[in-house]
């Protein structure tokens, strides 16, 4: 399993439009989501909010199965899904910075 996780500056008084955007997500586009996980080998997605005084920030989790790993879906793995323009837009309108973040411990499957 291969790990990442993101520390995301949201840009000023923009916080609540990312929460509509991904409330909109959860309600409405699960299925786009979960197609889109699929085809990147991902399997946990997971998104967090921490409010500061300063700045609000999002914490970004992914776990995904290396390609190697992958689960095939057919005779070619994973699937050509359109690019989510959408996404993108809202990502560039409201994300400020990102910072990759170390991951110390990360326990992958029960054995």
């Amino acid at each position: 399993m291969e790990v990442q996780c993101l520390k995301v500056k949201i840009k000023p008084g923009m916080t609540q439009e990312f929460i509509d955007f991904v409330k909109d997500m959860q309600v409405n586009k699960m299925d786009f989501v979960y197609e889109t996980m699929r085809s990147e080998n991902i399997v946990v997605e997971s998104i967090f909010l921490e409010k500061g005084e300063e700045a609000d920030h999002i914490i970004f989790y992914t776990r995904s199965n290396p390609a190697d790993e992958a689960i095939e879906e057919g005779p070619d793995r994973g699937s050509a899904i359109p690019v989510d323009t959408e996404s993108i837009e809202m990502l560039q309108k409201t994300w400020d910075s990102v910072q990759s973040l170390e991951v110390l411990f990360d326990a992958g499957r029960l054995p």
